[in-house]
């Protein structure tokens, strides 16, 4: 990796508050490797000399991962984390870890023990979280690519409040060795990027083979029920595409799944945060950002034998949501509720909002995508809208995408 683009990165890295600690030792070791292998005569990797970030819940070797919080080890990792090794030895290299909101627990991004990050679209903006970092790095142009994770949105919103593609796989596909856990129900390492090319490549690397099919040029079903009737995003974003069938059948199934996800979501969450958190919130938890120690402190007296009930809930609402994509391949539907807000607007209703369209498909495990609509950003904030396709559907999903972006 060149001086220029590590300085680059550090440079907006501090600008935006987005950056927890330069990897420059590791990024200057691969990048010697890059080098010795192309000047030996090997092709390139499928991302060869591509800088990526990382959040700093996932494991880097050599380096702390700190969470975004004060509650920590500052020893370095003894081995990176699957998705990390992955990227790598396709050749892409790591230049930075990235804020986050503490733990990965809030959608705001609004708390961290480094402070908030800044938006590059608008600093007055809310970023969400809880992978701020990441993806202001790519919002800012310094790196094409960016690793977070996405447990209720927390790829997905930051990259719809920040401009740039941000993606959910099917919950399982990706490995999630080496990541600190929030709820392990959810939880899935998803991508931020600038180009689509980019984010499918790095998908393919991460994900192995089985991930469903290339379909890109097939005719295609797509629901827009969760647009309301006012709302031009959804048929203005698809009137180009060809062979494509534009339905709002779904709705009344539709608004009944959103109803039924919610408590499901809320008692496996506080549970199996509770969990993972008990023992070091029992030593430290004054040491915790103040409302993430909320959230954490809730899920306290969670009962296991309801908490069985309710993975039972989970399991059995999975299967018949595939009712949905009887005669449809995709959703689409809006990437938050309404505009982006601003630090200073966040009230009581914001994060639910935030989560409204994002949070259903960790439920679900389906495979999603934000992406920013062209000509948005500028006073009124970014917009973006939400594609969702059926578990293991990632690859056509992507390749569907290309068609729109």
């Amino acid at each position: 990796m060149d001086e220029h683009t590590l300085a680059e990165v550090e440079r907006v890295g501090t600008q935006f508050n987005a950056v927890t600690a330069m990897t420059v030792d590791r990024a200057n070791a691969l990048t010697a490797e890059s080098i010795g292998r192309r000047d030996s005569g090997q092709p390139p990797r499928r991302l060869e000399g591509i800088p990526f970030a990382i959040k700093d819940v996932i494991d880097l070797v050599g380096y702390p991962t700190t969470m975004g919080s004060n509650v920590r080890s500052d020893a370095p990792a003894a081995n990176s984390a699957p998705v990390v090794d992955r990227l790598e030895a396709a050749g892409a290299i790591p230049v930075a870890k990235t804020n986050c909101q503490e733990y990965s627990y809030g959608i705001l991004g609004d708390e961290s023990a480094f402070g908030r990050v800044v938006n590059p679209v608008d600093a007055a903006l809310c970023t969400a979280g809880s992978s701020s970092g990441s993806a202001a790095l790519v919002a800012a142009g310094v790196v094409p690519l960016a690793l977070g994770t996405d447990t209720a949105g927390s790829v997905r919103v930051p990259a719809a409040c920040q401009g740039v593609l941000g993606f959910k796989p099917t919950f399982g596909v990706v490995p999630v060795d080496g990541v600190f856990p929030l709820s392990q129900s959810f939880d899935t390492v998803g991508l931020f990027a600038s180009d689509l090319g980019v984010l499918t490549t790095a998908f393919n690397v991460i994900a192995g083979a089985g991930s469903g099919d290339d379909r890109a040029d097939s005719a295609h079903t797509i629901d827009v029920s969760l647009f309301a009737d006012d709302d031009d995003r959804a048929r203005n974003l698809l009137k180009s595409v060809p062979d494509l069938t534009i339905t709002s059948a779904n709705g009344p199934a539709l608004d009944e799944l959103l109803d039924d996800l919610a408590p499901i979501y809320d008692y496996v969450r506080l549970y199996e945060a509770f969990e993972v958190h008990k023992d070091l919130f029992a030593e430290r938890a004054a040491d915790y950002q103040p409302g993430v120690a909320t959230k954490v402190e809730a899920g306290r007296g969670l009962e296991l034998a309801e908490y069985r009930t309710q993975l039972d809930a989970l399991a059995e609402l999975r299967e018949r949501s595939l009712v949905v994509f009887g005669g449809t391949d995709f959703l689409l539907t809006p990437a938050i509720d309404g505009p982006v807000v601003g630090w200073d607007e966040i009230d009581s209703g914001t994060a639910a909002k935030f989560m409204r369209y994002s949070m259903p498909f960790n439920v679900l495990g389906w495979p999603a995508l934000t992406i920013p609509l062209p000509g948005t950003g500028g006073g009124e904030g970014p917009q973006a809208v939400q594609l969702v396709g059926r578990p293991g559907s990632d690859r056509d999903l992507l390749a569907f995408a290309s068609r729109l972006v």
